[in-house]
């Protein structure tokens, strides 16, 4: 089985049915924007994409929403991204596409999965991040009682990420260190208390 693997079952078995990006900043085009910087590490969409493919073929759309879902709206990619992406995928061999219903729908070749395999750090990564980790996701309860709160926590998590790493990305000189630091630790000191 191709796409994400044993990490499956953090994904609610939702993928076992079936060059843009750096964890920094709300980029590499799509939904929840901001300046400068790209989302994922270069190629990660690439391999995202793959995997999505590998586990049942899927058309642009499809690509785009799964992403989204998969980190909770944290991210969505544009079509701009996907597309150019999907087709760089094709030129290259690592997919096909064939028309269903009037959509191009793309399924996955053995050359797109020599290039999942070698590339299982940046799906594990992309989990890494958008999963969350059992009880300590959410209050403490029975299965799943937590789940609701989850994507919550996780769209503030990731918020306060990514307004760190754009302000980097724009440039902080040495004055606004501390102001940075002190933001940063009481937003830490904020959720032990809560």
């Amino acid at each position: 089985m191709y796409g994400f693997g044993h990490h499956r079952r953090r994904w609610g078995g939702h993928f076992s049915e079936g060059h843009h990006g750096g964890f920094g900043g709300r980029h590499g085009g799509g939904r929840h924007r901001g300046p400068g910087g790209r989302y994922f590490e270069h190629g990660a969409l690439k391999i995202i994409a793959l995997a999505l493919i590998a586990e049942k073929p899927r058309n642009g759309y499809e690509i785009i929403k799964a992403v989204g879902e998969k980190t909770s709206g944290a991210y969505e990619p544009s079509p701009g991204v996907v597309y150019p992406t999907l087709n760089l995928l094709e030129e290259s061999g690592q997919i096909r596409a064939t028309e269903v219903d009037g959509k191009k729908v793309f399924e996955i070749t053995d050359e797109g999965r020599v290039a999942l395999d070698a590339n299982r750090k940046i799906l594990e990564t992309f989990e890494e991040r958008f999963s969350g980790e059992g009880a300590s996701w959410g209050p403490k309860g029975g299965s799943g009682e937590g789940r609701p709160h989850r994507s919550e926590v996780r769209r503030a998590m990731g918020r306060l990420v990514m307004a760190v790493r754009t302000k980097f990305a724009e440039g902080v000189s040495e004055q606004d260190i501390p102001t940075l630091v002190a933001a940063i630790d009481a937003a830490a000191d904020a959720v032990e208390k809560a």
